[in-house]
């Protein structure tokens, strides 16, 4: 436990010292490995080369590009303009929209910064037009661009599948009864927030007008369909359902909207290559960081304290809550994944805790953790919109949906079923 504490506080000075977190983890694993007679050097090569030899870990790249090419495309644009002209007329309604618009392209990108920031384009200058408070406006959208990660497909849940070797399918699954839940918790304060608030009602869009944007806009609305119901009826593992969804995502943009040419593919490229390349990069660190710890027997240790002083399952959880709020406020999402998720597998297996069931409510820390200064990354795609907007009020708008899914987070917790309800009814498959 000592050497555990010694080896923490060794990688916390290293990311202190500016080192980005790829490099102090890995840095950090190849220096336990030099002070450990028994390891190899050349165990560490092998290593870089099998963290990355994964089926599973294909789907990332794949919806990173799809991410892109949607959001270059302006398909959110279009969602928005169509479940706006569906709500607007409601109390609330513009707010009411903008959640259901980051739902929805939640489930087709499955990238909180790419749902905030297409959907906080259009509906920012859209809910500030009329009357809706800036930072109540501004806290919505970042709290809004969070399901991006909890809704599938979910590059988070891609990772702690491929560590974890839990069924990616039924992961999937379990993240969207909780995002269904969510988005109507958001939307419910939007609703709360805007009767209270000095808002200008919208006059209520013709039958005709919804008509004519939905027919429009059928072709994106269709994609987290083909996804989703893809992977739930069988008829393609996750993995696929990226290549699918990349390959639909182009025929969409550049066929039937025409917001995307051939000469911006090269560019979006660039883009998705530079996230994946990140991501990887993190992976690689994070896997060599967890090999050494597994040498080190360290997990082997963790788990032995846990069953000698008797924790409990919910107590283990409630601390792991803990640990992940504090980590997902200094680190990025994917790198708590990865750091965390190794260490505490063993002691799930002892304790009989549904890796399913985990993995959910890791994900919705995660959720919290885009929100989360100093890091959240949320945070910083809104104040990015205008230069006019400071992240001080960003902050201050989004601590309410914070408290809100922090109790969500509870709810979870205390009902399993939430999440396992959908999984349950699926056959096992593969990546």
């Amino acid at each position: 436990m000592i050497q555990f504490v010694l080896i923490f506080f060794l990688l916390i000075a290293i990311l202190l010292v500016g080192l980005p977190v790829a490099f102090g983890l890995g840095s950090t694993a190849v220096v336990l490995a030099l002070l450990q007679e028994h390891i190899s050097i050349n165990f560490l090569s092998i290593t870089v080369l099998e963290s990355l030899n994964s089926f599973t870990l294909l789907a990332v790249p794949l919806f990173v590009l799809m991410s892109q090419v949607l959001l270059t495309g302006k398909v959110g644009d279009n969602l928005f303009d169509t479940i706006n002209a569906w709500v607007r007329h409601l109390p609330g309604g513009l707010g009411v929209a903008t959640v259901f618009s980051c739902a929805v392209f939640a489930a087709i990108t499955g990238s909180g910064a790419a749902t905030a920031a297409t959907i906080g384009m259009v509906a920012y200058p859209a809910m500030t037009r009329r009357g809706y408070d800036r930072k109540f406006t501004l806290g919505l959208l970042a709290s809004g661009g969070t399901l991006g990660i909890l809704i599938p497909p979910s590059i988070p849940m891609i990772l702690y599948s491929s560590i974890t070797n839990t069924s990616l399918d039924k992961l999937f699954m379990a993240g969207i009864v909780p995002g269904i839940l969510l988005t109507l918790i958001l939307a419910g304060y939007a609703v709360w927030r805007s009767k209270h608030g000095g808002f200008v009602p919208m006059p209520p869009a013709t039958w005709a007008e919804r008509k004519s944007l939905t027919v429009r806009n059928i072709p994106g609305l269709l994609l987290p369909v083909i996804i989703i119901g893809g992977i739930y009826g069988g008829v393609f593992t996750p993995t696929e359902a990226a290549a699918v969804g990349l390959a639909y995502s182009l025929f969409v943009t550049l066929c039937v909207y025409r917001t995307l040419s051939i000469r911006q593919i090269p560019r979006i490229c660039l883009d998705g290559m530079a996230t994946s390349c990140m991501i990887s990069m993190i992976v690689i660190g994070a896997h060599l960081f967890g090999k050494i710890m597994t040498l080190m027997q360290i997990p082997q240790e963790l788990t032995q304290v846990v069953v000698e002083n008797n924790f409990s399952p919910i107590l283990f959880i409630l601390a792991m809550n803990v640990v992940l709020l504090v980590l997902g406020s200094i680190l990025e999402t994917v790198s708590v994944v990865l750091l965390t998720t190794p260490l505490v597998l063993p002691i799930m297996g002892s304790l009989g805790i549904d890796p399913i069931w985990y993995g959910v409510v890791l994900t919705m820390n995660m959720t919290i953790a885009l929100i989360t200064p100093p890091v959240g990354m949320d945070l910083y795609v809104i104040k990015s919109l205008r230069n006019d907007i400071s992240l001080n009020d960003v902050i201050r708008g989004v601590a309410p949906c914070a408290l809100l899914m922090v109790l969500f987070l509870c709810v979870i917790i205390a009902f399993p079923s939430i999440s396992t309800f959908l999984p349950g009814l699926m056959p096992t498959r593969g990546v």
